[in-house]
């Protein structure tokens, strides 16, 4: 399995793939600059495995047309809108041991909390809003996506991060 994922450009497997072999799962940290989600469900595809997720006829999500947005994510949308903020969606769910470790050493982290004045925040437990999670293709968690108040993606990682580096990557972003 870290074979096939290692010839993925973006991905290092040594430090990016955690396996839990209980679950009979595995979550990847990827670029999103370098290795598109189409690769990403190919070689997943290719190793045997599925992402457990129903392809979406349009991956763009436009403020305009809540109906395509679900409900949850549209309200805060509209939120980050009035306040000029963006958006960060997390991705969890209460048997992700990964998630906990994210919520505990990064949302913890004065700098990570500093930085998301500048957010509006929102989890989303995957087992109660499975429809959000498809509508977002998330594969793996902890999933983080970063939305512009128009509701288009400007960022997505999977997987645990560094408190500093995160930091410093919402504060980029924001000030895009």
């Amino acid at each position: 399995m870290v074979a096939v994922l290692s010839e993925l450009a973006g991905i290092d497997t040594e430090d990016n793939v955690e396996v839990f072999l209980d679950r009979d799962a595995f979550t990847v940290k990827y670029d999103a600059a370098q290795v598109s989600l189409d690769d990403m469900y190919a070689a997943i595809t290719e190793l045997g495995y599925s992402p457990g997720i129903n392809e979406l006829e349009s991956s763009e999500s436009e403020l305009g047309d809540n109906t395509a947005i679900p409900d949850l994510v549209a309200a805060a949308l509209i939120d980050a809108r009035d306040q000029g903020k963006i958006l960060l969606l997390d991705f969890y769910a209460e048997w992700c041991i990964a998630c906990k470790a994210l919520d505990a050493s990064v949302f913890s982290h004065p700098a990570v909390m500093a930085s998301l004045d500048n957010y509006i925040f929102l989890k989303v437990d995957t087992d109660e809003h499975e429809e959000v999670a498809g509508y977002y293709n998330v594969v793996g968690m902890p999933t983080l996506v970063i939305l512009s108040a128009e509701g288009h993606e400007l960022h997505r990682s999977v997987g645990m991060l560094e408190p500093e580096e995160y930091s410093q990557k919402l504060n980029e972003l924001f000030e895009k």
